[in-house]
């Protein structure tokens, strides 16, 4: 191999690694882009997720309304029990006289 067909090598294999090494920094790039990109997205979802829950939270209040109107009306109902027999009791008591 001659001096000139030696140095026609190194030129094209340093052409191919150029040509390899723009192609991976293209990549590269495109990549962190993307990648940029969906964490922008991730926290925008997460934001609206965040909004979404503190939204619905009244939702959750509502077992626990439920639960606390369902004593009420559970005593209610023993008072109202208690009172009719009590009332009873009483215009007996009053009638007897």
């Amino acid at each position: 191999m001659t001096d000139a067909e030696l140095w026609g090598a190194w030129r094209l294999w340093m052409a191919v690694a150029t040509v390899v090494i723009l192609i991976a920094a293209v990549l590269l790039i495109v990549i962190w882009r993307t990648a940029r990109g969906i964490h922008t997205e991730a926290v925008r979802a997460l934001r609206a997720a965040e909004r979404i829950r503190e939204q619905t939270m009244p939702i959750w209040a509502l077992a626990t309304t439920n639960e606390v109107a369902g004593n009420i009306l559970d005593t209610v109902q023993q008072l109202e029990q208690k009172g009719g027999a009590l009332a009873a009791a009483l215009e007996s008591h009053a009638g007897a006289r």
